[in-house]
């Protein structure tokens, strides 16, 4: 089984038009996205609509929740243009996102729980980081009685192995599946990430779960270019190209 996990979108169709070409070239099983469909760029309901279409299971992240939020309640300002180009059918669409997804899959001897969230167990704003104090880091596991964490919201991808120690030589794992429409650790292009799971996979091995992070290309000079000659701020089109 392999399982494409895409996230963090930011309502950049040209970038989400190519993750989608490369997860067809890549014999995946099965996809999801971790959530942020729009924000910071230009077409979010053409995002949305490509996530319906596909009927792909999809989270509420924090700037799906806003921008159901400025619906309700209402904003002019330009900072919230982003968000008010969202459609009101899209924003229905959005405003029914789950927080979690949470999936089993049965090895040879175990049964290997996976819970998908877009920052961590308790919160869609909260950054699941890379360098995390490990007690901490396994205190979420433990709590959430999950193996493997996936999740988005920082844009930075990262596959950690941590030694669960409520069982020796056992580990879990933390896997962040970048971004699509938005990186922020320096590499422009599209992110996303690939679970392989079979029946030989194996917790209590550090190489137990296989994770593969693909990079997608696409044209982000003109998307950028589309961003300055919008009513949305010029650096959003700078954060596109330098990825920050």
């Amino acid at each position: 089984m392999r399982i494409a996990i895409i996230s963090d979108i930011h309502a950049n169709f040209p970038a989400l038009e190519q993750t989608l070409k490369s997860i067809e070239q890549q014999n995946i099983d099965a996809v999801y996205c971790l959530g942020d469909l729009v924000g910071y760029n230009l077409c979010p309901n053409a995002v949305i609509n490509e996530i319906r279409k596909r009927h792909i299971p999809t989270l509420a992240g924090n700037h799906d929740v806003k921008a159901v939020q400025i619906h309700n309640e209402g904003s002019n300002d330009s900072e919230s243009y982003a968000y008010q180009i969202v459609g009101k059918e899209q924003i229905k669409y959005l405003s029914a996102l789950p927080a979690h997804i949470k999936l089993e899959f049965q090895t040879t001897d175990k049964l290997i729980k996976i819970l998908m969230v877009h920052g961590s167990p308790y919160s869609n704003t909260e950054y699941l980081l890379e360098d995390k104090k490990e007690n901490d880091f396994t205190a979420i596991f433990l709590d959430s009685n999950a193996d493997i964490i996936i999740c988005g919201h920082s844009h930075k991808p990262y596959h950690r192995v941590l030694e669960n120690p409520n069982k020796k030589g056992g580990y879990f794992h933390a896997i962040n599946a970048g971004s699509v429409g938005k990186p922020k650790d320096g590499n422009p292009k599209c992110c996303y990430a690939v679970l392989t799971m079979d029946k030989s996979s194996n917790l209590s091995k550090k190489e137990g779960v296989q994770v593969e992070f693909i990079r997608v290309d696409y044209d982000i000079e003109k998307t950028a270019m589309a961003i300055e000659e919008s009513p949305l701020p010029n650096v959003y089109a700078l954060m596109l190209r330098k990825a920050y």
